[in-house]
């Protein structure tokens, strides 16, 4: 073939990529927060994963506000695409400088590529806006010293604390959030990012560890096979001695992790009144100081991603050692409740882990009766429901739980059923709904 023709075909093969090119515009605001309140999917809707071996232009030319921690997800979706083979470029507006392209070169996220092939080099990130790539070990140190110092103002505890839930998190992310990357025949590790910044007018600080690995429904699957949701994944995995490192091959090999990082982290997070997000898949789950929610995301994220709202008050009085002290104590007291349930031939329910302090959320309690009392209760088990910590729980809430499944046990619900450590309305109410559904009008039929 003469050169003349090959580079006529070449030319024909590059106009054919071009006109494939994708626009990814970036939205005028490029932020979870929303009239006071979080919304993931305004950020993950952005991000199309199905682009393969196409020419992708990211345009910031409309974004006139961004937020650092939702930036750092760009960066990670960029590496997606790359791993996907498409090359990447970047349209800015030049008049000026938007808040979007400001935030971008604030935290060197133009050094991404250079990052995902090089293990040495990092993100010339400005020293208020800290991001770090996590590939290895070098790399985890180096982010825990900067946390370090990024935290000693705001007192021995807070920096202690915060260490503690950041290695945690990061721990995860070296387990479970690795994937590989691939270039001119090289394999390299596709890094996980963190990112923190004090958002110093309201005495916040907020971080995000994030990843595009393997996510936690497949992770906890290789253990729980049965798991239906990412959203069921993400409420297991805060359960003490749950989401351990286990599986077949690296980074599964051994077991080094007894599954109890997120326990203690998300335990932490509600002491230090604070609010901790976890995505994975569509699944969505938040952490409050009261309670626990979670719901399904119209979007996806393939892989995990934690963030974390901490307001800095200087005036609390904590102590890391004496928590620790306290949720080990929680974790070996649920653990032994729910390893002697099942020698019961019982289900164990913790309602504080699942719900949270104020145990209110009907639609929540709904979908755990179905997934798992009911399932219980048509394979015979008894129930062991502990209200260790709950505050309170509202009468619709309790009886979205257990109306029909009493209604399903009829009268022997009083034995197959036990409540341990409620509160007094508590118990009340549940008395309430066992003689509501095994009296004279019960009937056992409706659900």
């Amino acid at each position: 073939m003469t050169k003349s023709i090959r580079d006529q075909l070449y030319g024909v093969r590059k106009k054919i990529r071009q006109e494939s090119r994708k626009v990814i515009k970036v939205p005028a605001a490029l932020t979870f927060n929303h009239a006071g309140s979080k919304h993931f999917d305004q950020v993950l809707s952005v991000f199309d994963w199905s682009l393969k071996d196409i020419p992708v232009e990211i345009d910031f030319t409309s974004c006139d506000s961004a937020n650092y921690q939702a930036t750092t997800l760009l960066i990670l979706y960029c590496l997606r695409l790359k791993q996907q083979n498409c090359t990447i470029s970047f349209k800015f507006k030049h008049i000026g400088e938007p808040n979007g392209s400001r935030v971008w070169r604030m935290l060197g996220a133009h050094n991404w590529f250079t990052v995902s092939i090089d293990p040495t080099a990092n993100f010339p990130f400005n020293e208020h806006k800290p991001l770090f790539a996590i590939r290895n070990s070098d790399d985890f140190q180096k982010a825990l010293h900067s946390v370090d110092e990024f935290t000693s103002k705001f007192g021995v505890e807070y920096q202690k604390t915060l260490r503690y839930v950041l290695s945690e998190l990061l721990y995860n992310l070296r387990e479970h959030g690795q994937s590989d990357f691939y270039w001119k025949s090289h394999r390299y590790p596709t890094p996980g990012l963190l990112q923190f910044t004090w958002y110093e007018k309201i005495n916040e600080l907020h971080f995000i560890v994030a990843d595009i690995g393997v996510g936690v429904k497949q992770h906890l699957s290789q253990t729980y096979p049965g798991l239906g949701s990412y959203e069921e994944a993400l409420r297991l995995s805060i359960q003490p001695e749950i989401s351990g490192t286990f599986g077949r091959q690296d980074p599964y090999t051994n077991r080094n992790n007894a599954g109890m990082g997120l326990f203690l982290s998300s335990n932490i997070i509600r002491r230090l009144h604070a609010e901790m997000y976890l995505v994975s898949g569509n699944g969505l789950l938040h952490i409050s100081p009261t309670d626990t929610t979670s719901k399904t995301l119209d979007s996806e994220w393939p892989g995990t991603f934690a963030l974390v709202t901490i307001r800095l008050d200087r005036g609390s009085d904590f102590a890391l050692d004496a928590m620790m002290n306290d949720f080990r104590a929680q974790a070996r007291s649920e653990v032994k409740a729910r390893t002697d349930a099942n020698i019961e031939n019982r289900y164990y329910l913790h309602v504080y882990n699942y719900f949270g302090r104020f145990a209110d959320n009907k639609e929540d309690a709904i979908k755990h009766r179905d997934k798992y009392i009911f399932p219980s209760v048509e394979e015979g088990k008894a129930l062991l429901i502990d209200f260790q910590d709950v505050e309170s729980s509202t009468h619709s809430f309790l009886n979205a739980l257990l109306a029909s499944p009493i209604r399903r046990m009829g009268i022997r619900a009083y034995k197959r059923i036990r409540i341990v450590n409620a509160t007094k309305d508590i118990r009340e109410t549940i008395d309430y709904v066992l003689d509501d559904n095994t009296g004279e009008g019960a009937d056992d039929t409706k659900y």
